[in-house]
């Protein structure tokens, strides 16, 4: 997979409320500092100057987060309505995420093995478990 660059913003899904972008590997969400060439942030105002929202801190209201190295669907809320709607979906628990690690082994070393992750604590396996 290519850097990351200004202009190859993913765009999974828009609506008037919601914007759900592919976040690319080693990318920022935010930052407020200068040492940051290129942030997801970045890449929103560049594609989508007219959602930027100035009174926010960052101009986009971010629905949740993910690692600075972990690739996947962002979900963008473009109002306030719309971000407190995603909100209480998060809090209250209804919204499901779910994560695939892809791991790479030399040939020699090579098995079939999965691993499931259950991130609703309220279920039965609230652990990892290899399947």
């Amino acid at each position: 997979m290519e850097p990351g660059s200004v202009d190859n913003l993913s765009v999974v899904y828009q609506s008037s409320d919601f914007l759900v972008v592919n976040k690319h590997w080693d990318l920022r969400i935010d930052s407020k500092t200068w040492r940051e060439t290129l942030t997801l942030q970045k890449q929103l105002r560049h594609r989508f100057p007219e959602l930027a929202d100035p009174d926010t801190c960052y101009g986009f209201r971010f629905c949740h987060q993910l690692d600075f190295s972990t690739s996947g669907a962002l979900c963008v809320a473009l109002n306030k309505a719309a971000a407190g709607s995603a909100y209480r979906c998060f809090k209250e628990r209804r919204v499901t995420k779910a994560y695939l690690a892809l791991a790479v082994k030399t040939p020699s070393r090579a098995s079939r093995s999965s691993c499931c992750w259950n991130t609703d604590r309220t279920r039965e396996t609230p652990y990892p478990r290899c399947c």
